[in-house]
């Protein structure tokens, strides 16, 4: 890892909630029976696992698992590196062609009492006017839902993903973990970045209305570059839920929250309290509601520059001095989803406490969103999204982050397992402290192989 990580610290507790969570998974696994069951709304309409949820989904229908490889030339334009040029400017490169090999696998299968979700993506890239962004990129999901007894669900999901530009689409699409701490739209220069994240949750039901689950997860975010801070940290949340009716499910939720920043020299705790709501609308619509309030507070160490008379007096001229700062900010997610027998279409917003963009440390996230999925019946799949993101940071003065992303791709099949493939990808980013704007794109064409009656759904 990157020579800024707290030594020992980060990685064996991260190894140990990883260790533990894939030893239980795979023995719920091995001792699950061969019968289908639909456990993907257990916890009432509206209301996400943090197991399976809605990994391996597309246009909201759970699909089997798939996979897909092939090949596409594409187009990088106004990447920003690490890096300054010979006049001590901000680097920019302008225009990658490259040639780059894509594969994955996403899909859903079930047991009698269990499921698992799986989506995977990942590409090596070969450009043909430079060799700065040659490379591979991989963005990985994995969710374990184990329905262990009439009163007991246990959840487990694995995240991890490498990525070089932020532009590229294993960054640039809404995420689909809700609990992670870390949002790839939000980062400011196109170097190497590699996130991991386990979590382990149980749900305790009561009775058939009121539940309880408790939980927690670990995460680790490795900045390559040097000047860019790692992270790392854990939270661990309680709630208890009930459901009112057939469609309408109340509840509340506490979280407690931990971030290590090394290169800052800094450190972040703080609790959510929230109320939830969830609710069906209709046949085919669905609607949830958190909202709270959360309470950060974050230590940081600082040089101090002495004035020149007591430099002499104290044979040194800085002094390290330590801050505390401390917010309660309005918290809270509001989602509308729509699904169809082919589609899905969401709105989403959330506003949360986030482990940084390795320029800023402890932050205040907004992000607002939107996306849509639609696989037609025999040959097309087209999918859309866009969101804007805004970054405040807490405990620093590096300014507000904002990012405005969208993009839009389609599959096409033209017989023999042979998929046609085109995306393209655009992002916005503005700093107003330091009057920092750029614009950035990436287009894709390729073809893909991927056996089966369905058109491949990548979105």
């Amino acid at each position: 890892m990157h020579r800024n990580l707290t030594p020992g610290i980060g990685n064996k507790f991260l190894g140990r909630v990883l260790g533990a969570a894939l030893i239980v998974a795979a023995t719920s696994a091995a001792e699950a029976q061969d019968t289908t069951i639909n456990l993907s709304d257990y916890q009432g309409p509206g209301v996400l696992s943090s197991g399976v949820g809605n990994i391996g989904i597309r246009s909201g229908e759970q699909v089997d698992l798939r996979y897909y490889a092939g090949i596409s030339g594409s187009v990088d334009t106004n990447l920003q590196p690490f890096a300054l040029d010979a006049q001590g400017n901000l680097l920019r490169i302008h225009n990658l062609y490259g040639i780059e090999l894509d594969g994955g696998v996403y899909g859903v299968h079930s047991w009698k009492r269990s499921q698992l979700g799986l989506d995977y993506a990942g590409d090596y890239r070969k450009h043909v006017n430079s060799s700065s962004y040659d490379g591979s990129d991989q963005h990985f999901t994995l969710g374990y839902t184990l329905q262990s007894s009439r009163r007991w669900t246990l959840d487990f999901r694995e995240s991890a993903s490498t990525a070089s530009m932020a532009t590229t689409e294993l960054f640039n699409s809404p995420s689909n973990d809700l609990n992670s701490a870390f949002t790839p739209a939000t980062l400011l220069f196109d170097s190497r970045t590699t996130f991991l994240q386990s979590s382990a949750n149980a749900t305790y039901f009561k009775s058939a209305r009121t539940s309880f689950a408790f939980g927690g997860n670990a995460f680790l975010q490795d900045q390559k570059s040097a000047g860019l801070s790692n992270s790392w940290g854990y939270n661990f949340t309680g709630n208890v839920s009930h459901r009112m009716s057939k469609t309408t499910t109340l509840g509340a939720t506490y979280v407690h929250s931990h971030f290590e920043f090394p290169e800052f020299n800094g450190a972040s705790d703080s609790n959510t309290y929230h109320g939830n709501f969830a609710t069906a609308i209709g046949r085919f619509w669905t609607f949830s509601l958190e909202a709270g309030v959360t309470v950060s507070e974050v230590n940081s160490q600082f040089n101090f520059v002495l004035n020149p008379v007591l430099a002499v007096l104290f044979g040194k001229s800085t002094v390290p001095l330590n801050s505390y700062v401390r917010n309660i900010f309005p918290s809270g997610s509001a989602r509308l989803q729509r699904r169809f027998r082919r589609a899905t279409l969401g709105f989403n917003y959330t506003r949360e406490l986030n482990s940084g963009n390795g320029v800023s440390g402890t932050a205040r996230l907004d992000d607002a969103n939107m996306s849509i999925s639609y696989t037609a019946i025999r040959k097309l799949n087209i999918g859309m999204s866009g969101g804007y993101y805004s970054l405040a940071s807490v405990g620093q003065n590096t300014g507000n982050t904002a990012r405005y992303a969208a993009s839009a791709g389609f599959t096409y099949t033209l017989g023999l397992g042979i998929h046609l493939s085109a995306r393209y990808d655009v992002g916005r980013e503005q700093v107003d402290l330091a009057n920092y704007n750029r614009t950035s794109t990436r287009a894709t064409l390729g073809l893909l192989f991927s056996p089966g009656t369905l058109p491949l759904a990548l979105w």
